[in-house]
């Protein structure tokens, strides 16, 4: 927009300003130069310093936590494991070298649809859904058949059966059959006990054997440790 015709109380806004008044320059200073201390010596105090107050970083507190909770879980493992006594439940009954364990089930499996499922493996005498003590479906049963042999068939060729909607494991009833054979909630189970490769098992009456096949994996052989905490001996327990 040019400036003709402009009023002169806006042309003003235009005009430019008088310009700044010029000061001399600042004269550079030479800083200080360092000096000893040797002067301030006779200064300090003679008396011995004060003790360091114990302190606790960030990392041994996580190290110490982490410590104590694994030492309490390992104390409360080792009294499950005492208490663990599968012979002596009452719940568990019948043939254990003709029952087979269902894991990975759906929670809305129930009895009538595992019954209607594996008979066709041969004649089931019972099937029992394991719920807490709350009634809660845990997520895996037991099916007992009226012969081993149907057992043995249904541990072979029902493993990965879908049943509403997930895919099943089987495996031999081991709590009664292994001896000293835990569970995996209280430090023992078998890895990964299913499987064609795995699925080898011959059961026999007043044992229960497996056969890994040639080359097989050995790492998931159940192993023995003793576990120390802090110098605490918690007695052995069974790892996978």
């Amino acid at each position: 927009m040019a400036a003709v015709g402009m009023p002169p109380h806006i042309l003003a806004l235009f005009q430019a300003r008088k310009p700044l008044d010029a000061f001399p320059a600042f004269k550079s200073k030479h800083p200080r130069p360092y000096e000893g201390v040797a002067d301030f010596v006779r200064k300090f105090e003679s008396v011995p310093p004060p003790a360091v107050a114990p302190f606790e970083t960030p990392k041994q507190r996580q190290i110490r936590k982490k410590r104590q909770k694994l030492l309490a879980h390992l104390q409360q493992q080792k009294r499950l494991v005492e208490e663990y006594k599968p012979l002596d439940d009452p719940k568990i009954e019948g043939d254990p070298f003709a029952t087979l364990f269902v894991g990975k089930l759906s929670y809305e499996t129930t009895e009538k649809k595992l019954k209607r499922e594996f008979e066709v493996y041969g004649p089931i005498r019972r099937v029992r859904v394991v719920r807490d003590c709350e009634g809660k479906h845990r997520g895996y049963a037991f099916i007992e058949y009226e012969r081993d042999r149907d057992m043995k068939e249904a541990y072979k060729k029902a493993d990965g059966t879908k049943v509403d909607g997930r895919r099943v494991l089987v495996d031999v009833e081991r709590a009664r059959t292994v001896p000293g054979w835990l569970p995996r909630r209280l430090g023992g189970g078998t890895a990964n006990a299913s499987g064609p490769a795995v699925n080898e098992y011959h059961v026999k009456r007043g044992r229960a054997c497996a056969n890994m096949p040639a080359g097989g994996d050995v790492s998931r052989h159940v192993r023995q440790r003793e576990e120390v905490v802090g110098g605490a001996g918690l007695g052995t327990m069974w790892i996978a």
